[in-house]
């Protein structure tokens, strides 16, 4: 292998190796807010500022929802596992957690909403639409008493 090949080569893998991003985070809401930052810092040179806005919103609600209803002891110490890695198609991500079973209506993709043009629209609900929409191959899988949850955010969105 010629030097120019080679320096190449070692670019290329450390371009791939800084657009992974694995953290280890106790289930509290301030730190999810850090890690969305840092997982911002970390990938936002990789992909566009659309696929990262995408990105974060399924990761906070996904988080969120980790945070708010995966007790069933509300004092319970429990920690969150985030790894997400850029590629050519967009950005894997994988979530795991040992609260409580996901929900299967969570799963299912979600009925459709037809709520009249004029009418006030309700405060909450709409977190797993967003996850559904925004996601592709989501995938959720349980061992003994840890969730996985895997999906990929593709670089483009395909018109609906």
């Amino acid at each position: 292998m010629t030097g120019q090949r080679a320096r190449a080569a070692g670019q290329a893998q450390t371009a791939g190796a800084q657009a992974l991003f694995h953290r280890v985070l106790p289930a509290d809401r301030m730190s999810v807010r850090q890690t969305l930052t840092d997982l911002n810092a970390r990938l936002s040179p990789h992909v566009s500022a659309d696929v990262m806005g995408r990105v974060e919103l399924v990761l906070a609600e996904v988080m969120n929802n980790i945070v708010l209803h995966g007790a069933e002891d509300a004092a319970a110490f429990r920690r969150i596992h985030l790894s997400a890695a850029c590629h050519r198609n967009g950005v894997a991500c994988a979530i795991t957690d040992d609260g409580v079973r996901l929900p299967g209506a969570c799963l299912a993709p979600p009925p459709a909403r037809d709520l009249p043009p004029d009418a006030p629209l309700p405060e909450g609900g709409f977190g797993w639409l967003i996850i559904h929409d925004l996601t592709q191959s989501l995938a959720y899988f349980r061992e003994d008493q840890r969730n996985l949850l895997a999906f990929n955010i593709p670089l483009l969105t395909e018109p609906q």
